[in-house]
């Protein structure tokens, strides 16, 4: 059997692994944001390793955060006290091997893509062990809750992109729907961006979802300025580009080499959309690069590092898709979340490469 070695590339810099590991940052400074705690560590020195996703339960006002690399999920309340941790390493029930995406049931109950177990699992209000949804071949890197189904995509936060080297069609579903057995109940799909090299369709079909309280299922593409809306049914609404301050690449396989055991891909690439949330508000908040990585290779030509990637969130209306505005983050955003009460938590990764859990109240 062959082993695959992919290759993120982007004019003359190669990135190793996922899209989201990044080399030096920097704090980037947000006047206009109010800090409300902000630390590396937490109860007995303990630290974050490759978080993944966020999600806030309103009713409890706590902070859910799935700590990938430590196969465990953090809770902590909204004054950024630690509250427990779920789980470790491990395939029984209530274990982990890289949980990447969290979904806040409307009963407290937590759904969590056990990604490297290819399965769900779900916890009841005060962490104990509920279900485990085994999803066979089907990778799950995060999901949605919405009625009786389960809205999942194959890709997200640190898992990587979802290759399906068989596969000769020139699209991939962007949206697998479960019953909570397993079984996929329908696919949703585009043809917008045909591709049938495997490592470049897995890039271009790279989305995060979020769920408005009109019933309407946004999916931001990773790699191309795109938002497309979807009925649940997976009828196509809607789509739209946002303004940034780049025109993004769009994505290329620049190479392939084959030897006796393995398959090394690579590709130019930008990102663009990050992750998505609908807030207590209503509206789409979605984590934005805002430099193309190109502008940021010219800064490391001159001075041999790699500069920290500048973001943002920017705040949509649900109905219009109208940017209502843009909040400056720290470089290097691994995760967020909205809160209620005009506030804001997210992960981030310093200049001394420690990942920082803070928490901001957004001044109007």
């Amino acid at each position: 059997m062959k082993k695959y070695i992919f290759l993120y590339v982007l004019s003359s810099m190669t990135i190793w692994g996922a899209s989201t590991i990044f080399a030096d940052s920097e704090k980037k400074a947000t006047p206009e944001n109010q800090e409300l705690w902000s630390f590396s560590y937490f109860g007995q020195e303990d630290y974050f390793h490759r978080p993944s996703d966020m999600a806030y339960d309103t009713a409890r006002s706590l902070i859910y955060i799935a700590d990938g690399g430590n196969n465990r999920i953090l809770i902590f309340e909204t004054n950024g006290q630690f509250v427990r941790a779920i789980g470790k390493k491990g395939q029984g029930p209530g274990e982990f091997s890289r949980p990447t995406g969290l979904c806040l049931m409307k009963d407290s109950r937590l759904a969590v893509a056990d990604y490297g177990n290819n399965r769900i699992q779900i916890f009841g209000p005060e962490g104990e062990h509920d279900k485990v949804i085994n999803t066979r071949e089907l990778h799950v890197a995060d999901l949605l809750v919405i009625g009786k189904e389960i809205f999942t995509i194959p890709s997200y936060g640190i898992s990587g992109y979802s290759l399906n080297m068989q596969l000769k069609e020139n699209s991939q579903p962007l949206v697998n729907v479960l019953d909570f057995e397993g079984n996929v109940v329908r696919t949703i799909t585009t043809d917008a961006y045909p591709e049938t090299h495997p490592f470049i369709r897995a890039i271009k079909h790279r989305v995060s979802m979020a769920f408005s309280p009109e019933g309407n299922l946004f999916l931001p593409f990773f790699a191309i300025n795109n938002v497309s809306v979807f009925s649940p049914d997976g009828k196509k609404i809607e789509e739209f580009e946002r303004p940034i301050p780049f025109k993004p690449l769009f994505p290329e396989l620049l190479r392939q080499t084959t030897s006796k055991d393995r398959i090394a891909m690579a590709a130019k690439v930008d990102m663009v959309n990050h992750s998505a949330h609908i807030g207590e508000d209503g509206h789409l908040y979605i984590l934005t690069f805002v430099e193309s990585f190109d502008k940021l290779i010219k800064k490391r030509k001159k001075t041999e590092e790699m500069p920290p990637i500048p973001m943002r969130v920017d705040v949509l209306d649900s109905t219009s898709y109208k940017t209502l505005r843009s909040i400056e983050m720290d470089s290097n955003v691994r995760a967020f979340t909205p809160l209620e009460k005009n506030r804001l938590a997210y992960i981030y990764e310093d200049a001394e490469g420690e990942l920082v859990f803070k928490g901001i109240y957004l001044k109007q």
